[in-house]
Protein backbone atom coordinates (compact mmCIF):
# COMPACT_ATOMS: atom_id res chain seq x y z
CA UNK A 1 0.00 0.00 0.00
CA UNK A 2 1.53 3.31 -1.09
CA UNK A 3 1.35 6.55 0.90
CA UNK A 4 -1.43 8.01 -1.21
CA UNK A 5 -3.62 4.95 -0.75
CA UNK A 6 -2.89 4.88 2.99
CA UNK A 7 -3.93 8.53 3.29
CA UNK A 8 -7.11 7.78 1.36
CA UNK A 9 -7.99 4.92 3.71
CA UNK A 10 -7.30 7.05 6.78
CA UNK A 11 -9.39 9.89 5.34
CA UNK A 12 -12.28 7.48 4.70
CA UNK A 13 -12.19 6.12 8.26
CA UNK A 14 -11.78 9.62 9.69
CA UNK A 15 -14.71 10.97 7.68
CA UNK A 16 -17.01 8.28 9.02
CA UNK A 17 -15.79 8.69 12.61
CA UNK A 18 -15.97 12.51 12.65
CA UNK A 19 -19.44 12.68 11.11
CA UNK A 20 -20.66 9.98 13.50
CA UNK A 21 -19.33 12.01 16.44
CA UNK A 22 -20.88 15.33 15.41
CA UNK A 23 -24.19 14.10 13.96
CA UNK A 24 -27.22 15.22 16.00
CA UNK A 25 -28.61 12.54 18.28
CA UNK A 26 -32.10 13.98 18.59
CA UNK A 27 -33.16 12.90 15.09
CA UNK A 28 -33.28 9.19 15.92
CA UNK A 29 -31.07 6.71 17.82
CA UNK A 30 -29.62 5.34 14.59
CA UNK A 31 -29.11 8.65 12.79
CA UNK A 32 -25.44 9.18 13.84
CA UNK A 33 -24.48 5.68 12.67
CA UNK A 34 -26.34 6.24 9.39
CA UNK A 35 -24.45 9.49 8.82
CA UNK A 36 -21.13 7.90 9.77
CA UNK A 37 -21.54 4.88 7.46
CA UNK A 38 -22.81 7.02 4.58
CA UNK A 39 -20.02 9.59 4.96
CA UNK A 40 -17.38 6.86 4.92
CA UNK A 41 -18.91 5.44 1.74
CA UNK A 42 -18.94 8.86 0.09
CA UNK A 43 -15.27 9.35 0.92
CA UNK A 44 -14.47 5.86 -0.36
CA UNK A 45 -16.18 6.68 -3.67
CA UNK A 46 -14.36 10.01 -3.91
CA UNK A 47 -10.92 8.53 -3.20
CA UNK A 48 -11.52 5.34 -5.21
CA UNK A 49 -9.95 3.09 -2.58
CA UNK A 50 -12.28 0.26 -3.62
CA UNK A 51 -14.41 -0.45 -6.69
CA UNK A 52 -17.63 1.57 -6.55
CA UNK A 53 -19.82 -1.55 -6.55
CA UNK A 54 -17.92 -3.04 -3.60
CA UNK A 55 -18.40 0.18 -1.64
CA UNK A 56 -22.13 0.15 -2.38
CA UNK A 57 -22.42 -3.48 -1.24
CA UNK A 58 -20.40 -2.84 1.93
CA UNK A 59 -22.57 0.15 2.75
CA UNK A 60 -25.71 -1.99 2.56
CA UNK A 61 -24.20 -4.64 4.84
CA UNK A 62 -22.89 -1.98 7.23
CA UNK A 63 -26.39 -0.59 7.68
CA UNK A 64 -27.59 -4.07 8.69
CA UNK A 65 -24.63 -5.12 10.88
CA UNK A 66 -24.63 -1.86 12.83
CA UNK A 67 -28.35 -2.13 13.47
CA UNK A 68 -29.05 1.06 11.54
CA UNK A 69 -31.80 -0.60 9.53
CA UNK A 70 -33.31 -4.04 9.02
CA UNK A 71 -32.65 -6.11 5.86
CA UNK A 72 -36.16 -5.44 4.54
CA UNK A 73 -35.37 -1.72 4.41
CA UNK A 74 -31.80 -2.05 3.13
CA UNK A 75 -32.77 -4.45 0.35
CA UNK A 76 -36.03 -2.67 -0.37
CA UNK A 77 -34.55 -1.12 -3.55
CA UNK A 78 -34.62 -4.55 -5.18
CA UNK A 79 -38.42 -4.41 -5.10
CA UNK A 80 -38.50 -1.17 -7.10
CA UNK A 81 -38.35 -0.80 -10.87
CA UNK A 82 -34.87 0.73 -11.13
CA UNK A 83 -32.62 -2.36 -10.84
CA UNK A 84 -34.80 -4.20 -13.37
CA UNK A 85 -34.91 -1.19 -15.65
CA UNK A 86 -31.12 -1.18 -15.46
CA UNK A 87 -31.04 -4.89 -16.29
CA UNK A 88 -33.25 -4.33 -19.33
CA UNK A 89 -31.22 -1.32 -20.49
CA UNK A 90 -27.96 -3.26 -20.21
CA UNK A 91 -29.40 -6.09 -22.31
CA UNK A 92 -30.65 -3.68 -24.97
CA UNK A 93 -27.26 -1.96 -24.93
CA UNK A 94 -25.55 -5.30 -25.51
CA UNK A 95 -27.98 -6.10 -28.33
CA UNK A 96 -27.19 -2.72 -29.89
CA UNK A 97 -23.50 -3.54 -29.71
CA UNK A 98 -24.05 -7.05 -31.08
CA UNK A 99 -26.13 -5.91 -34.06
CA UNK A 100 -24.45 -2.51 -34.66
CA UNK A 101 -27.88 -0.87 -34.92
CA UNK A 102 -26.96 2.17 -32.78
CA UNK A 103 -23.57 2.46 -34.47
CA UNK A 104 -25.24 2.41 -37.90
CA UNK A 105 -27.60 5.23 -36.94
CA UNK A 106 -24.82 7.32 -35.40
CA UNK A 107 -22.51 6.86 -38.41
CA UNK A 108 -25.33 7.73 -40.79
CA UNK A 109 -25.88 10.99 -38.93
CA UNK A 110 -22.16 11.76 -39.20
CA UNK A 111 -22.11 10.79 -42.86
CA UNK A 112 -24.74 13.31 -43.90
CA UNK A 113 -23.18 16.27 -42.04
CA UNK A 114 -19.82 16.57 -43.79
CA UNK A 115 -16.11 16.32 -42.95
CA UNK A 116 -15.44 19.57 -41.06
CA UNK A 117 -15.40 20.05 -37.28
CA UNK A 118 -18.72 21.88 -37.53
CA UNK A 119 -20.07 18.97 -39.56
CA UNK A 120 -18.74 16.55 -36.97
CA UNK A 121 -20.45 18.54 -34.21
CA UNK A 122 -23.72 18.58 -36.16
CA UNK A 123 -23.45 14.85 -36.84
CA UNK A 124 -22.89 13.92 -33.21
CA UNK A 125 -25.70 16.28 -32.15
CA UNK A 126 -28.09 14.59 -34.57
CA UNK A 127 -26.88 11.14 -33.52
CA UNK A 128 -27.48 12.00 -29.87
CA UNK A 129 -31.09 12.96 -30.57
CA UNK A 130 -31.63 9.68 -32.42
CA UNK A 131 -29.92 7.47 -29.83
CA UNK A 132 -31.76 8.98 -26.87
CA UNK A 133 -35.04 7.85 -28.43
CA UNK A 134 -34.01 4.23 -28.98
CA UNK A 135 -31.49 3.59 -26.18
CA UNK A 136 -32.53 4.40 -22.58
CA UNK A 137 -29.12 3.77 -20.97
CA UNK A 138 -26.91 6.86 -20.82
CA UNK A 139 -23.81 4.72 -20.16
CA UNK A 140 -24.54 2.56 -23.22
CA UNK A 141 -24.93 5.71 -25.32
CA UNK A 142 -21.60 7.03 -24.00
CA UNK A 143 -19.85 3.75 -24.83
CA UNK A 144 -21.18 3.71 -28.40
CA UNK A 145 -20.48 7.38 -29.15
CA UNK A 146 -17.01 7.26 -27.59
CA UNK A 147 -16.11 4.19 -29.68
CA UNK A 148 -16.90 6.19 -32.83
CA UNK A 149 -15.01 9.26 -31.57
CA UNK A 150 -11.99 7.14 -30.66
CA UNK A 151 -11.99 5.63 -34.15
CA UNK A 152 -12.02 9.11 -35.71
CA UNK A 153 -9.10 10.28 -33.54
CA UNK A 154 -7.05 7.19 -34.38
CA UNK A 155 -7.89 7.33 -38.09
CA UNK A 156 -6.82 10.99 -38.37
CA UNK A 157 -3.74 10.38 -36.16
CA UNK A 158 -4.72 13.21 -33.82
CA UNK A 159 -2.50 13.60 -30.75
CA UNK A 160 -4.31 12.01 -27.79
CA UNK A 161 -3.18 14.86 -25.53
CA UNK A 162 -4.32 17.64 -27.85
CA UNK A 163 -7.33 19.89 -27.40
CA UNK A 164 -8.78 18.54 -30.65
CA UNK A 165 -8.76 15.00 -29.26
CA UNK A 166 -10.50 16.18 -26.09
CA UNK A 167 -13.03 18.16 -28.16
CA UNK A 168 -13.98 15.15 -30.30
CA UNK A 169 -14.45 12.97 -27.20
CA UNK A 170 -16.60 15.69 -25.64
CA UNK A 171 -18.73 15.79 -28.80
CA UNK A 172 -19.40 12.11 -28.25
CA UNK A 173 -19.99 12.59 -24.53
CA UNK A 174 -22.48 15.43 -24.90
CA UNK A 175 -24.28 13.54 -27.68
CA UNK A 176 -24.81 10.70 -25.22
CA UNK A 177 -25.32 12.49 -21.91
CA UNK A 178 -26.71 15.99 -22.56
CA UNK A 179 -30.18 14.68 -23.59
CA UNK A 180 -30.39 12.83 -20.25
CA UNK A 181 -33.68 14.55 -19.35
CA UNK A 182 -35.10 14.78 -22.88
CA UNK A 183 -37.76 12.09 -22.41
CA UNK A 184 -39.19 10.11 -19.53
CA UNK A 185 -37.32 6.98 -20.64
CA UNK A 186 -33.97 8.64 -21.47
CA UNK A 187 -32.73 8.38 -17.87
CA UNK A 188 -32.86 5.03 -16.08
CA UNK A 189 -33.38 6.70 -12.71
CA UNK A 190 -36.14 9.16 -13.59
CA UNK A 191 -39.06 6.73 -13.66
CA UNK A 192 -38.14 5.27 -10.29
CA UNK A 193 -37.60 8.77 -8.87
CA UNK A 194 -41.12 9.81 -9.85
CA UNK A 195 -42.48 6.76 -8.04
CA UNK A 196 -40.62 7.84 -4.92
CA UNK A 197 -41.58 11.50 -5.31
CA UNK A 198 -45.30 10.72 -5.43
CA UNK A 199 -45.30 7.69 -3.14
CA UNK A 200 -48.64 7.08 -1.39
CA UNK A 201 -50.43 9.53 -3.71
CA UNK A 202 -52.47 9.12 -6.88
CA UNK A 203 -50.23 11.56 -8.78
CA UNK A 204 -48.28 10.18 -11.76
CA UNK A 205 -46.13 11.62 -14.54
CA UNK A 206 -46.47 9.68 -17.79
CA UNK A 207 -44.60 9.96 -21.09
CA UNK A 208 -46.75 12.74 -22.53
CA UNK A 209 -46.98 14.73 -19.32
CA UNK A 210 -43.20 14.69 -18.99
CA UNK A 211 -42.83 15.82 -22.60
CA UNK A 212 -44.91 18.86 -21.68
CA UNK A 213 -42.73 19.52 -18.64
CA UNK A 214 -39.28 18.98 -20.06
CA UNK A 215 -38.68 18.02 -23.67
CA UNK A 216 -38.87 21.51 -25.19
CA UNK A 217 -36.57 23.20 -22.69
CA UNK A 218 -34.19 20.24 -22.75
CA UNK A 219 -33.61 20.77 -26.47
CA UNK A 220 -32.23 24.19 -25.55
CA UNK A 221 -30.18 22.65 -22.73
CA UNK A 222 -28.83 20.05 -25.16
CA UNK A 223 -27.53 22.53 -27.70
CA UNK A 224 -26.24 24.84 -24.97
CA UNK A 225 -24.10 21.95 -23.75
CA UNK A 226 -22.92 21.18 -27.27
CA UNK A 227 -21.79 24.77 -27.86
CA UNK A 228 -19.21 24.39 -25.08
CA UNK A 229 -17.25 21.92 -27.18
CA UNK A 230 -15.85 24.95 -28.98
CA UNK A 231 -14.40 26.12 -25.66
CA UNK A 232 -12.64 22.76 -25.37
CA UNK A 233 -11.42 23.01 -28.97
CA UNK A 234 -9.79 26.40 -28.41
CA UNK A 235 -7.79 27.59 -31.39
CA UNK A 236 -6.98 24.15 -32.75
CA UNK A 237 -8.43 23.30 -36.14
CA UNK A 238 -9.40 19.94 -37.56
CA UNK A 239 -7.22 19.01 -40.48
CA UNK A 240 -7.68 16.26 -43.05
CA UNK A 241 -11.37 16.94 -43.72
CA UNK A 242 -11.30 14.53 -46.68
CA UNK A 243 -9.74 11.86 -44.47
CA UNK A 244 -12.49 12.33 -41.92
CA UNK A 245 -15.22 11.96 -44.53
CA UNK A 246 -13.47 8.91 -45.95
CA UNK A 247 -13.18 7.30 -42.51
CA UNK A 248 -16.88 7.87 -41.76
CA UNK A 249 -17.97 6.62 -45.18
CA UNK A 250 -15.70 3.56 -44.95
CA UNK A 251 -16.92 2.76 -41.43
CA UNK A 252 -20.53 3.00 -42.58
CA UNK A 253 -19.83 0.88 -45.65
CA UNK A 254 -18.19 -1.81 -43.49
CA UNK A 255 -21.52 -2.37 -41.75
CA UNK A 256 -23.06 -3.53 -45.01
CA UNK A 257 -26.82 -3.68 -45.54
CA UNK A 258 -29.10 -3.70 -42.54
CA UNK A 259 -29.24 -7.22 -41.12
CA UNK A 260 -32.31 -9.19 -40.02
CA UNK A 261 -31.17 -8.95 -36.40
CA UNK A 262 -30.96 -5.17 -36.66
CA UNK A 263 -34.50 -5.08 -38.03
CA UNK A 264 -35.74 -7.34 -35.24
CA UNK A 265 -34.02 -5.20 -32.61
CA UNK A 266 -35.46 -2.04 -34.13
CA UNK A 267 -38.96 -3.53 -33.80
CA UNK A 268 -38.27 -4.40 -30.15
CA UNK A 269 -36.98 -0.89 -29.41
CA UNK A 270 -40.01 0.67 -31.07
CA UNK A 271 -42.13 -1.60 -28.87
CA UNK A 272 -40.33 -0.26 -25.79
CA UNK A 273 -41.03 3.33 -26.84
CA UNK A 274 -44.64 2.45 -27.60
CA UNK A 275 -44.95 0.99 -24.10
CA UNK A 276 -44.08 4.33 -22.56
CA UNK A 277 -46.25 6.29 -24.97
CA UNK A 278 -49.38 4.16 -24.46
CA UNK A 279 -49.19 3.67 -20.69
CA UNK A 280 -52.33 5.69 -20.04
CA UNK A 281 -54.26 3.58 -22.58
CA UNK A 282 -53.00 0.13 -21.63
CA UNK A 283 -52.56 0.59 -17.90
CA UNK A 284 -49.37 -1.49 -18.14
CA UNK A 285 -46.24 -0.41 -16.32
CA UNK A 286 -43.88 0.46 -19.21
CA UNK A 287 -40.80 -0.54 -17.22
CA UNK A 288 -41.93 -4.16 -17.00
CA UNK A 289 -42.98 -4.08 -20.65
CA UNK A 290 -39.42 -2.89 -21.38
CA UNK A 291 -37.96 -5.76 -19.32
CA UNK A 292 -40.02 -8.41 -21.13
CA UNK A 293 -39.17 -6.98 -24.56
CA UNK A 294 -35.45 -6.91 -23.67
CA UNK A 295 -35.61 -10.57 -22.62
CA UNK A 296 -37.21 -11.43 -25.98
CA UNK A 297 -33.76 -10.85 -27.51
CA UNK A 298 -32.83 -14.32 -26.17
CA UNK A 299 -35.92 -16.13 -27.51
CA UNK A 300 -35.65 -18.71 -30.33
CA UNK A 301 -36.66 -17.21 -33.63
CA UNK A 302 -35.38 -13.81 -32.50
CA UNK A 303 -31.95 -14.89 -31.20
CA UNK A 304 -30.36 -11.46 -31.17
CA UNK A 305 -28.59 -12.52 -27.97
CA UNK A 306 -27.59 -15.98 -26.78
CA UNK A 307 -27.21 -17.52 -23.35
CA UNK A 308 -23.44 -16.98 -23.43
CA UNK A 309 -24.02 -13.23 -23.76
CA UNK A 310 -25.24 -13.12 -20.16
CA UNK A 311 -21.62 -13.58 -19.06
CA UNK A 312 -20.75 -10.33 -20.89
CA UNK A 313 -23.35 -8.32 -19.01
CA UNK A 314 -22.05 -6.36 -16.05
CA UNK A 315 -24.74 -7.36 -13.56
CA UNK A 316 -22.70 -5.81 -10.74
CA UNK A 317 -24.17 -2.49 -11.86
CA UNK A 318 -27.44 -3.66 -10.26
CA UNK A 319 -25.63 -4.05 -6.92
CA UNK A 320 -24.22 -0.55 -7.30
CA UNK A 321 -27.64 0.88 -8.17
CA UNK A 322 -29.43 -0.76 -5.23
CA UNK A 323 -26.59 0.09 -2.85
CA UNK A 324 -26.90 3.76 -3.76
CA UNK A 325 -30.67 3.58 -3.46
CA UNK A 326 -30.30 2.10 0.03
CA UNK A 327 -29.00 5.51 1.18
CA UNK A 328 -32.43 6.98 0.52
CA UNK A 329 -34.39 4.01 1.88
CA UNK A 330 -32.43 3.86 5.13
CA UNK A 331 -32.39 7.65 5.36
CA UNK A 332 -36.18 7.66 5.41
CA UNK A 333 -36.20 4.97 8.10
CA UNK A 334 -33.85 6.83 10.49
CA UNK A 335 -35.43 10.24 9.92
CA UNK A 336 -32.75 11.78 7.70
CA UNK A 337 -35.26 13.03 5.13
CA UNK A 338 -37.41 14.70 7.79
CA UNK A 339 -34.27 16.23 9.30
CA UNK A 340 -33.22 17.72 5.95
CA UNK A 341 -36.70 19.16 5.45
CA UNK A 342 -36.70 20.59 8.97
CA UNK A 343 -33.32 22.26 8.41
CA UNK A 344 -34.29 23.72 5.05
CA UNK A 345 -37.86 24.78 5.81
CA UNK A 346 -37.11 28.08 7.62
CA UNK A 347 -34.95 29.26 4.72
CA UNK A 348 -37.21 28.08 1.91
CA UNK A 349 -40.39 29.45 3.49
CA UNK A 350 -39.01 32.97 3.12
CA UNK A 351 -37.95 32.42 -0.50
CA UNK A 352 -41.02 31.69 -2.57
CA UNK A 353 -41.26 29.02 -5.25
CA UNK A 354 -38.89 30.72 -7.73
CA UNK A 355 -36.06 31.17 -5.24
CA UNK A 356 -36.66 27.69 -3.82
CA UNK A 357 -36.30 26.21 -7.31
CA UNK A 358 -33.05 28.10 -7.92
CA UNK A 359 -31.78 27.00 -4.51
CA UNK A 360 -32.57 23.41 -5.51
CA UNK A 361 -30.30 23.76 -8.55
CA UNK A 362 -27.45 25.10 -6.41
CA UNK A 363 -28.05 22.31 -3.90
CA UNK A 364 -27.78 19.73 -6.69
CA UNK A 365 -24.47 21.18 -7.89
CA UNK A 366 -23.01 21.07 -4.38
CA UNK A 367 -24.33 17.61 -3.56
CA UNK A 368 -22.87 16.15 -6.76
CA UNK A 369 -19.37 16.88 -5.47
CA UNK A 370 -20.17 14.52 -2.59
CA UNK A 371 -22.51 11.89 -4.03
CA UNK A 372 -23.01 10.24 -7.40
CA UNK A 373 -26.18 11.49 -9.15
CA UNK A 374 -27.97 8.21 -8.44
CA UNK A 375 -27.08 8.22 -4.75
CA UNK A 376 -28.06 11.89 -4.44
CA UNK A 377 -31.38 11.25 -6.17
CA UNK A 378 -32.05 8.31 -3.87
CA UNK A 379 -31.15 10.30 -0.77
CA UNK A 380 -33.00 13.54 -1.44
CA UNK A 381 -35.98 12.83 -3.71
CA UNK A 382 -38.24 11.99 -0.74
CA UNK A 383 -37.18 15.26 0.88
CA UNK A 384 -38.44 17.22 -2.15
CA UNK A 385 -41.80 15.51 -1.83
CA UNK A 386 -41.97 16.50 1.84
CA UNK A 387 -40.80 20.05 1.07
CA UNK A 388 -43.47 20.48 -1.59
CA UNK A 389 -46.12 19.32 0.85
CA UNK A 390 -44.82 21.56 3.66
CA UNK A 391 -44.56 24.63 1.40
CA UNK A 392 -47.85 23.81 -0.35
CA UNK A 393 -46.21 23.96 -3.80
CA UNK A 394 -45.67 21.47 -6.63
CA UNK A 395 -42.34 19.70 -5.88
CA UNK A 396 -41.63 18.96 -9.56
CA UNK A 397 -39.85 22.25 -10.46
CA UNK A 398 -37.56 21.88 -7.43
CA UNK A 399 -36.96 18.24 -8.34
CA UNK A 400 -36.20 19.06 -11.98
CA UNK A 401 -33.86 21.93 -11.01
CA UNK A 402 -32.09 19.64 -8.52
CA UNK A 403 -31.47 17.13 -11.30
CA UNK A 404 -30.06 19.81 -13.60
CA UNK A 405 -27.68 20.58 -10.72
CA UNK A 406 -26.70 16.92 -10.44
CA UNK A 407 -25.90 16.95 -14.17
CA UNK A 408 -23.00 19.35 -13.55
CA UNK A 409 -19.60 17.79 -12.96
CA UNK A 410 -15.90 18.56 -13.30
CA UNK A 411 -14.09 15.70 -11.58
CA UNK A 412 -14.32 12.16 -13.01
CA UNK A 413 -15.60 10.54 -9.81
CA UNK A 414 -18.81 12.59 -9.88
CA UNK A 415 -20.63 10.43 -12.48
CA UNK A 416 -19.87 6.95 -13.81
CA UNK A 417 -20.68 7.82 -17.44
CA UNK A 418 -18.43 10.92 -17.21
CA UNK A 419 -15.64 8.83 -15.72
CA UNK A 420 -15.86 6.48 -18.71
CA UNK A 421 -14.59 9.06 -21.20
CA UNK A 422 -11.26 9.20 -19.35
CA UNK A 423 -10.86 5.46 -19.88
CA UNK A 424 -10.33 6.23 -23.57
CA UNK A 425 -7.07 8.01 -22.77
CA UNK A 426 -7.96 10.65 -25.35
CA UNK A 427 -9.30 13.47 -23.17
CA UNK A 428 -7.47 15.68 -20.67
CA UNK A 429 -9.29 17.09 -17.65
CA UNK A 430 -7.40 20.38 -17.99
CA UNK A 431 -8.97 20.81 -21.44
CA UNK A 432 -12.55 20.16 -20.32
CA UNK A 433 -12.68 21.59 -16.79
CA UNK A 434 -13.10 25.19 -17.94
CA UNK A 435 -15.92 24.32 -20.33
CA UNK A 436 -17.73 22.25 -17.70
CA UNK A 437 -17.31 25.03 -15.14
CA UNK A 438 -18.85 27.46 -17.62
CA UNK A 439 -21.64 24.94 -18.26
CA UNK A 440 -22.36 24.95 -14.53
CA UNK A 441 -22.96 28.73 -14.67
CA UNK A 442 -24.91 28.63 -17.92
CA UNK A 443 -27.11 25.82 -16.61
CA UNK A 444 -27.98 27.97 -13.60
CA UNK A 445 -28.94 30.83 -15.94
CA UNK A 446 -30.90 28.33 -18.03
CA UNK A 447 -32.92 27.27 -14.98
CA UNK A 448 -33.48 30.90 -13.95
CA UNK A 449 -34.39 32.47 -17.30
CA UNK A 450 -35.73 29.61 -19.44
CA UNK A 451 -36.88 26.67 -17.33
CA UNK A 452 -38.65 28.57 -14.54
CA UNK A 453 -40.52 30.98 -16.88
CA UNK A 454 -41.55 27.98 -19.00
CA UNK A 455 -42.79 26.02 -15.97
CA UNK A 456 -44.79 29.07 -14.92
CA UNK A 457 -46.20 29.38 -18.43
CA UNK A 458 -47.53 25.81 -18.33
CA UNK A 459 -48.80 26.30 -14.75
CA UNK A 460 -46.37 23.82 -13.22
CA UNK A 461 -45.39 26.54 -10.73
Amino acid sequence: MNIRMLISWLATIAAGAVVYAVAPTNVSPHFPMYMGCTSAAIMAWATNILPATIVAALLAFAYILTGTADPATVFGPWTTVLPWLTFAAVNIGLAMERTNLAKRMALYCLKITGGTFNGLAAGFALAGLVLVIILPSVLARVVICCAIATGIIDALKIDNRSRMSSAIIMLAFFAASAPLFMFLHSSEAFIWAFDMLFKDTDVTVDFWEYMRHGTLINIFYYFMSFSLVYVVQGREQLQFGESLSRFINDSFAELGPMSRNEMKLLVIVLGVIAGFMTQTLTGLNPVYVFCVLAILCYFPGISILKGDDLSRINLSIMVFVTGCMAIGFVGGKVGANAWVVGELMPTLQSMGDTSATLASYVFGVVVNFLLTPLAAMAAFTPAFADLGHALNINPLPMFYAFNFGLDQYIFPYEAVYYLYIFVTGKVMIRHVAGALGLRMILAGLFVAFIAIPYWKFIDLM
